[in-house]
């Protein structure tokens, strides 16, 4: 679902599908990468077992989802009756309602938690919680220049 929101071509359906293709290849590439790092990289940097595990389970899983991406895309491209029913699936009035309140309930609740956590965190860590504020802060300045890019397309 979330893929499906950013990688759009409003009005042509066929393009949407090419360049979800060659952003799952660009996913791919990365996840190819990240696995690299992990191999080659990782043993002998000393890193703790978390982070080394971060390296693995990142690499792994953006590989899989890219793997997904691009296979489902594939499958869509090869067979219009499958590419028509996805269609009309994606451009419901009811999935789209879904998804953008999705997209609201998340940004919501990730913002104020993070305020929350603000709290907890500044006593125990102040690189966390520069890292919570920063994170905040850039969502606030997303919202402001979303809103006033919004305001003068709508």
């Amino acid at each position: 679902m979330l893929m499906k929101s950013f990688l759009n071509v409003p009005g042509d359906y066929e393009k949407t599908l090419k360049y979800r293709q060659r952003f799952a290849l660009a996913f791919l590439a990365l996840g190819l990468v990240g696995e690299v790092c992990y191999h080659l990289l990782v043993p002998q940097s000393g890193l703790p077992e978390f982070a080394q595990g971060f390296y693995q389970g990142a690499a792994a899983g953006i590989l899989m989802g890219a793997l997904i991406l691009l296979v489902r895309t594939r499958y869509l491209l090869r067979h219009p009756e499958a590419r028509k029913k996805a269609q009309v699936k994606e451009q419901d009035e009811r999935e789209v309602t879904i998804i953008n309140n999705s997209f609201r309930l998340a940004g919501h609740v990730t913002f104020f938690g993070s305020a929350g956590a603000l709290f907890i965190v500044l006593p125990l860590n102040m690189g966390a919680f520069f890292a919570l504020l920063a994170a905040m802060a850039v969502y606030a300045v997303t919202f402001a220049v979303g809103n006033a890019y919004y305001e003068k397309k709508l």
